[in-house]
């Protein structure tokens, strides 16, 4: 047997600690592991693989392991497959061969036992279990996932469709309903309830209603509490029927959710005990990571699956902060419950491989109340035996303004001191991030960070829908689809483009309000009309600013009406009423085609071709790219989306953008903002957390009713009840009764929120390796001080951090007293004004002048050097490459330099071939099939521009028309790609690939690059190695563009006339690439 410590010393491997060793060295039985953050539980996981495989007890093959993202899952096979190769290099083979734990027989070939170990999402394990044995539950295999976009969409759609009475008493507004049903409909397959039992509780539920008042003691109004409780719950059944509609649905179209999916699963798995026997036969270690955050039917699957097998849970329940998405922090102590006899070994990883002293005694002071009460027993974080000091500062001042300050003051000195401290480290760029409790407040410090020149990045679709162009774009698009959207269209009249003063502005709204009162044909309405109108609509409706805009637009300058603005000012609001009418005109576009149409009218290619502070990574138009991959996004889920259903989508997608894990990595000299739930799994040097203030770290609970709240599942269906508040609401005798236990319940719910959000708190502080800053300030927005975060008094408490100022020293708020005087609207131009208005000067002047343009101080210089270099190339026979080379191309300069170099020397004009045009047109008509990007123009623009006789014509149709009948009847047919024709430029050493890629699909694991051939298929495998080399370096493009590991990416081609589907054995990496480079 060779042991943990002498398995590391033969491959050159860190030492691991006892703790780490007991974890290695643990039998195969259930065993629960507790690793607090930054513990290197990864390393840890793949150092036992390794140790059970020099051992004899597995093989490769029979390793699973899980986690919950992507990246999580890429970088523990990247981790265990490097630490295989590095077991088969030291020589250690023979001690892995023999009986492997599932009896295999010893003989097993090398290759065999190096196979790639199972390294997965949980959501794509479900996946693979349901695909597999669909049929036997009644489903087909090819399901297409739906996402959370197309699941919004298609909720959406079920509403519209529903034409149920019983909406109407509600109030609710449909996006408030599409919320309701999905968020129950996820929670019923979460948690694997019976929809009938849940319908039912209503009724019975319905009986507080007709409770007297009090016992003994006369109330002559029933109780408010009974009220606000019995009318959500009494909406539960008919949100089951709409969620039992919506699940009709999916199966109708062949859909699954990913909650589905695990579901399904399960219900496999409890029908064919077969595949249960399979599944422990074939995995004999199981590793869970991240366990804490895994949801009932996840646990249930995988109980189901391997309870009382060789399962290792790993997890931190000081880390679980997804109970939005059915989490539970007591997962981890029913785990001997669940998948053991009830007792299992339990270890702990306690020694933190990120933090500073510093910040460890600050995290393990916030999360000592949590410890002390955890089901499971849970060390202290320790730090590792060379940490560093580090540093914990607070600042707590009187405003948010002086708190934003103060932040960038801090971030900027890190910075600064870390260039200047002459270590190794020094080299390397500081990573740096802010973490917030909500989104709202990052514009503002971000500002701070801009005023001196810090670069920056908001994370998330919340971060892209702050970028100015975007935000213009999304205003133009809500004010052309929504009547009340008055405040986006004041966005965009008081910008840049039009530069609407206050006085005409003023003017607008007068023009509104006097419209409100008239009919349509301007004629004033009786007043039990317009009490009426006030009665029935939201004040905010009752005057809009947008049709206010039409009629400033339609009438002439002599009505009375228009006589109060300014000449100018009338010019310029005419001009985006114009505009705006445009938009309406042409709303019926395809919507991408649509919202580049709107970028164009608004000027904002030109603009941002000519800003001088676009940043060199994203190009003038990164954030627009962006924007334009959410719309993307959104119409691969829902192909028939709507403009408005788009900016309801959009709404929705910020709000969930703000509460799941982010897989961006840090950026080291920017300054990363986001939110602490999006934190989760992420490392920084330096990390401040602002706002640490009542209310809003830790937050006001939104959930202070619990489960007596619309669309919500009542507790007691939950697979965690056991673990939440109860509320005795049955067998009372009086509303009283039932008023004093909500009361109670409410409480318990308060405790249970101080306990996630010191979660929270927990997992932001140790999000930091060295130094961090906790900052909050007595006034921002509201009317009264609010006093310093719980959190930063326990801190001080522990002498962690000086006393925090318990009064404000004003009792007004100082904002609304000392606020900044500026002139409005902004000058676009700001302080570059007199550079820009010089530069353009000079120009003109120059355009302007007789005279031919100078030489300059370096023109003979460059002259000689330039022919220098030609005569060279001419004598060498070489010319020089092009720094932007096609993909497609990239096989002639592989295989045949010195033709290509005389093609570059001597190009010659080529007439188009028959096939490339019928492949322009094939391609041109796949993307208008999929319509995603809405380019069905290209088919005649390309059928106009081929020089074709009249002969070829019906030739070439016909062939088209064959190729269209076979990609109907292909598979790719009923798929939904992620992106189509999507261009990318990848650069490949000191040269720009042009990759233009025809099609992305995914499974919600793995994605797939799909390649449309209109000609025929190689015959050799010499033809198949040169064309591979387009899938690789489509597959690096895709991998690099979105930010994921190349290997779970697959690519194939799909020879559409002989309806044949190659997929290369092997991909070149990027370094083999480089490699066959020439140039």
């Amino acid at each position: 047997m060779i042991g943990a410590v002498e398995l590391a010393d033969a491959l050159d491997m860190p030492r691991p600690t006892d703790e780490q060793c007991a974890v290695i060295e643990a039998p195969l039985v259930p065993s629960l592991v507790i690793a607090g953050a930054g513990s290197g539980k990864t390393a840890t996981m793949a150092n036992r693989v390794v140790w059970l495989l020099a051992n004899g007890q597995v093989q490769v093959n029979e390793v699973l392991g899980l986690t919950f993202t992507r990246k999580a899952a890429g970088e523990l096979s990247t981790r265990i497959s490097g630490h295989i190769e590095s077991l088969r290099r030291s020589g250690l083979l023979p001690a892995i061969t023999g009986q492997g734990a599932a009896g295999h027989d010893g003989a097993t070939d090398s290759r065999d036992l190096f196979d790639r170990p199972t390294v997965s999402t949980y959501n794509s394990f479900g996946n693979t279990i349901f695909r597999d044995n669909a049929l036997l539950v009644g489903r087909e295999p090819e399901s297409v996932l739906l996402g959370e976009n197309a699941a919004w969409g298609l909720a959406r759609r079920v509403l519209l469709a529903a034409g149920d009475e019983r909406l109407v008493p509600l109030g609710k507004s449909l996006d408030q309903l599409v919320e309701a049903v999905l968020s129950l409909s996820s929670e019923l397959s979460e948690n694997v309830v019976d929809t009938e039992a849940v319908a039912g509780l209503a009724e019975r539920f319905s009986y507080l209603v007709d409770l007297p008042y009090t016992e003994g003691k006369a109330k002559s109004s029933p109780y408010a509490s009974v009220g606000a409780a019995v009318e959500p719950i009494g909406a539960l059944p008919l949100l089951v029927d709409l969620a039992r509609s919506y699940a009709r649905q999916k199966q109708a179209k062949g859909l699954v959710e990913f909650s589905d999916q695990v579901a399904l699963a399960l219900e496999i798995c409890m029908r064919n005990p077969q595949i249960v026997d399979e599944y422990r036969s074939r995995f004999s270690v199981v590793l869970l990571d991240e366990y804490q955050d895994t949801s009932v039917v996840q646990t249930r699957l995988l109980a189901r699956l391997f309870g009382g097998h060789g399962v290792m849970a790993v997890g931190d329940p000081h880390q679980s902060i997804y109970g939005w998405r059915g989490a539970s922090a007591s997962n981890l102590g029913w785990f001997g419950r669940d998948f053991g006899s009830g007792e299992v070994p339990t270890f702990s990883l306690s020694t933190s491989w990120r933090n500073s002293q510093s910040v460890l005694d600050a995290a393990n002071t916030l999360v000592e109340p949590l410890r002390t009460q955890s089901a499971v027993d849970v060390h202290r974080l320790k730090p590792r035996p060379d940490a560093p000091a580090g540093s914990v500062e607070y600042r707590f001042l009187e405003t948010r303004d002086d708190e934003a300050e103060a932040v960038a003051d801090w971030l900027a000195l890190q910075f600064a001191t870390h260039v200047s401290s002459g270590t190794a480290d020094a080299a390397k760029p500081l990573s740096a991030a802010m973490l917030f409790r909500v989104r709202s407040h990052m514009d503002f410090f971000a500002a701070a960070l801009d005023r001196r020149g810090i670069p920056f990045h908001i994370l998330g679709v919340g971060g892209l829908l702050s970028a100015p162009e975007v935000v213009d774009v999304v205003s133009a698009l809500r004010a052309t689809h929504d009547p009340a959207a008055g405040s986006s269209l004041i966005r965009l009249l008081s910008g840049a483009r039009w530069n609407i003063g206050v006085h005409d502005l003023r003017a607008l709204a007068e023009v509104a309000s006097w419209l409100a009162s008239r009919d349509s044909f301007h004629r004033p309405v009786s007043q039990d009309v317009t009490r009426s109108m006030r009665e029935s609509v939201a004040p905010d409706d009752s005057a809009s600013i947008v049709d206010a805009l039409d009629f400033v637009t339609e009438h002439a300058s002599t009505h009375h009406q228009l006589e109060r603005f300014s000449e100018q000012g009338l010019e310029r609001l005419r001009h985006a009423g114009r505009t705006l009418a445009t938009f309406r005109a042409r709303g019926n576009l395809p919507l991408i085609d649509f919202v580049r149409f709107v970028e164009q009218q608004l000027l904002l290619d030109v603009e941002l071709a000519a800003n001088e502070r676009v940043t060199a990574n994203g190009g003038s138009r990164g954030a627009l790219d962006a924007f334009h991959d959410e719309i993307a996004s959104f119409l691969a889920g829902d192909d028939e989306g709507t403009l408005g259903s788009f900016l309801a989508w959009l709404d929705r997608a910020e709000k969930r953008d703000d509460l799941s894990p982010r897989t961006d990595e840090p950026e080291p000299g920017t300054v990363q903002l986001l939110t602490i739930h999006g934190s989760k799994g992420l490392e920084w040097d330096v990390v401040a957390v602002p706002r640490l203030v009542a209310d809003e770290i830790p937050a006001q609970s939104k959930e202070g009713k619990g489960w007596l709240r619309f669309g919500v599942l009542p507790y007691e269906f939950r697979g965690d009840a056991s673990s939440l508040p109860v509320l005795e609401w049955r067998g009372l005798g009086s509303q009283q009764a039932f008023d004093s236990a909500v009361k109670t319940f409410q409480a318990e719910l308060a405790a249970k929120h101080l306990a996630e959000e010191r979660r929270l708190i927990y997992v932001a502080v140790t999000r930091a390796r060295n130094s961090l800053l906790l900052t909050g300030s007595f006034w921002a927005t509201q009317s009264k001080p609010r006093r310093a975060s719980t959190f930063l008094a326990e801190l001080a408490q522990a002498g962690l951090i000086d006393d925090v100022p318990a009064h404000s020293e004003h009792e007004e708020n100082p904002l609304e007293a000392d606020g900044l005087t500026a002139r409005w609207p902004l000058d676009p131009l700001g302080a570059r004004r007199g550079r820009v208005e010089q530069a353009a000067e000079l120009v003109l002047a120059r355009i302007q002048s007789p005279q031919p343009l100078a030489a300059g101080r370096w023109q003979r210089d460059l002259d000689l050097l330039l022919s220098e270099r030609d005569r060279q190339i001419e004598e060498a026979g070489l010319a020089p490459v092009p720094n932007r080379i096609a993909a497609s191309r990239f096989k002639d300069y592989v295989t045949d330099p010195q033709a290509v170099a005389r093609s570059l020397r001597r190009p010659m004009p080529e007439k188009p071939f028959r096939q490339t045009r019928l492949g322009t047109r094939f391609h041109a008509w796949v993307e208008s099939r999929y319509g995603i990007a809405g380019s069905a123009e290209l088919i005649d623009s390309a059928a106009a521009d081929s020089d074709q006789t009249p002969d070829e014509l019906p030739l070439e149709q016909s062939q088209l028309e064959s190729l269209q009948a076979t990609f109907e009847a292909s598979p790719w047919a009923d798929r939904q790609p992620l992106e189509v024709e999507l261009e990318i430029h990848l650069v490949l050493g000191t040269h720009v690939v042009v990759c233009k890629i025809d099609a992305i699909f995914t499974d919600g694991e793995r994605y797939q690059v799909v390649d449309w051939k209109t000609g025929k298929a190689p015959t050799t495998p010499e033809d198949l190695e040169v064309k591979q080399l387009q899938l690789a370096l489509y597959r690096l493009a895709y991998a690099k563009w979105k930010g994921i590991d190349p290997q779970l990416i697959d690519a194939v081609f799909y020879f559409v006339a002989d309806d044949t589907v190659i997929a290369p054995e092997q991909l070149f990496s990027e370094k083999q690439l480089l490699e066959l480079w020439p140039f």
